[in-house]
């Protein structure tokens, strides 16, 4: 040790800088991309740059929804008229045409139908749930999942 220099925890260094882990994270960054995938046939559901999905309204309309890939992003644009508020009957991949409909589980700001796709943000997949109300913001990971694809996007690996 220099004898011009304070002892550790003396320096200015100490006194202003606080010291953090980079790479403690416990949530995502809202406006992260996430990669979004159908949980039946593994396809990518990206498309110019927008989850692209089949839908079918209420009424029986059948068209398409985009959707913004990034997390809390409400961006959307749709071929079919979608009164704001208003329920799909159904979303469905547009490579194999299932439904990403999730039997059981309903929003959890009411009693509408969600959906559900594969996200990742590097290799790790997980459900992501969404209301099938236009408008309605609210959707779903499970803690255990964003834990899984935080470590995973770790840069200490």
């Amino acid at each position: 040790m220099s004898p011009d220099r304070p002892p550790r925890g003396e320096r200015w260094e100490d006194l202003l800088w606080q010291k953090h882990h980079y790479n403690d994270r416990t949530a995502l960054k809202s406006g992260s991309y996430l990669r979004a995938y159908c949980p039946h046939c593994d396809a990518s559901l990206i498309r110019g740059g927008m989850i692209r999905l089949e839908s079918t309204t209420l009424g029986g309309q059948d068209g398409w929804v985009e959707l913004s890939p990034y997390l809390n992003v409400f961006e959307r644009r749709s071929d079919i008229r979608i009164p704001e508020g208003e329920e799909l009957a159904d979303l469905r991949c547009w490579h194999c045409h299932r439904s990403l409909r999730v039997e059981g589980l309903a929003c959890g700001l009411g009693d509408d139908r969600v959906a559900s796709v594969l996200v990742g943000v590097s290799s790790v997949r997980v459900p992501f749930y969404f209301c099938l109300a236009r408008g309605c913001g609210w959707h779903r990971l499970d803690p255990e999942d964003v834990q899984r694809i935080i470590l995973d996007d770790s840069q200490e690996w």
